[in-house]
């Protein structure tokens, strides 16, 4: 399963990329979550606000910050 966090220029998109690390690790998701904050990138999933959050390649959420919960919950949804 590939994780994308979106965003890195503010505190809301550093707190959702830290937040779905854990998420992540308490899932059991090996691969290590990936976040960028390039505009192409996010503009190439259709983003325009951040933080956004992508799992195997589908946008679930964006333009809000997540908690940790609501990451994992989205994460075991997709498993």
């Amino acid at each position: 399963m590939k994780i994308v966090t979106l965003g890195n220029c503010c505190k809301k998109s550093k707190q959702n990329h830290e937040n779905a690390v854990r998420a992540a690790e308490k899932c059991g998701i090996a691969e290590p979550v990936e976040n960028t904050g390039d505009y192409f990138v996010i503009a190439s999933y259709g983003v325009m606000s951040t933080p956004a959050l992508v799992i195997d390649g589908k946008v679930v959420a964006s333009g809000r910050m997540l908690t940790e919960e609501q990451i994992e919950k989205l994460i075991r949804e997709r498993m």
